[in-house]
């Protein structure tokens, strides 16, 4: 019997999301759970619940793919998860045990980098560059199917403003906003009420905005210099507000070729598989 499945495991702060998944990237079925908190234990238990709920044939399934909100290494073993408040978790070696299928675990930020890399908009291109501009900045590059940087290392990359240093997704990102805001004196309690002044035509959020606009627009053209990525998908939170900057963003650099990426909700399930498919 062919193996034409590959269990994806997209696990966050909020919930676990599990699904069957095939060759053309249907998802076959799906379950959702609430995230139960508490234990290494608790959590690993949790993941094995959902998968054995998925009601598989084993002889069909290629193995497993987990997307995580944290540190992984190479080898898989996740180092921490904040949102969850757990460390040092052998879930690798938890599920290979359990299930007697091989298994995978990376960052979900990289994840989500295949997703749009192999079957989203950068599907045909040699490489994609993948950047999620939400609560934090991340990025992560996608060449010739396979992950080529540490996700969670972009947004640490340093710039200047107003004289002083600062990580880009302190200033930059959706948190990022309130902090760039404050430094110009304007106070604001999150990103969407920034976007909405500045939607309205708010003097001051407007002069914010233009900071900001060159800001992200600095930061791509560092990815272009570094990466030269023939696609570049954006996704995360600030993309509610894209009426308001996504064609300048686009208009600001003719050379490169960046799209709203395709995936959000079902990024993490689907990128999963297609790097199941991928490396099975």
């Amino acid at each position: 019997m062919s193996k034409k499945y590959v269990i994806a495991l997209d696990i966050g702060g909020t919930n676990y999301r599990c699904a069957l998944i095939n060759r053309e990237y249907e998802i076959v079925k799906v379950l959702i759970k609430p995230t139960k908190k508490g234990s290494v234990e608790l959590f690993l238990k949790q993941a094995s619940d959902i998968i054995k709920e998925i009601e598989f044939n084993r002889d069909e399934v290629l193995g497993i793919v987990a997307g995580v909100p944290g540190k992984v290494r190479l080898d898989g073993h996740i180092d921490n998860l904040p949102n969850i408040g757990i460390f040092d978790i052998p879930l690798k070696s938890y599920l290979e045990k359990e299930f007697n299928l091989p298994t995978i675990i990376k960052n979900d930020a990289e994840i989500a980098a295949v997703a749009e890399g192999h079957v989203g908009v950068g599907k045909g291109a040699d490489n994609c560059y993948f950047i999620t501009i939400s609560t934090g900045l991340g990025g992560c590059f996608f060449e010739k199917g396979k992950i080529k940087n540490v996700s969670e290392e972009i947004g640490h990359t340093l710039v200047e403003y107003k004289g002083n240093s600062y990580e880009v997704e302190k200033i930059a990102s959706g948190n990022g906003i309130v902090t760039l805001a404050a430094l110009n004196n304007l106070e604001v309690k999150s990103s969407k009420i920034f976007f909405d002044l500045v939607r309205n035509k708010d003097k001051k959020a407007l002069v914010v905005y233009k900071e900001w606009l060159k800001l992200i627009n600095d930061f791509l053209s560092y990815i272009e210099y570094i990466y030269e990525p023939q696609v570049i998908a954006i996704t995360g939170g600030v993309m509610k507000s894209k009426d308001l900057f996504f064609a300048d963003l686009v208009s600001a650099h003719p050379k490169l070729t960046i799209k709203e990426a395709k995936f959000k909700f079902d990024a993490g399930l689907i990128g999963a598989a297609a790097l199941g498919f991928l490396s099975f």
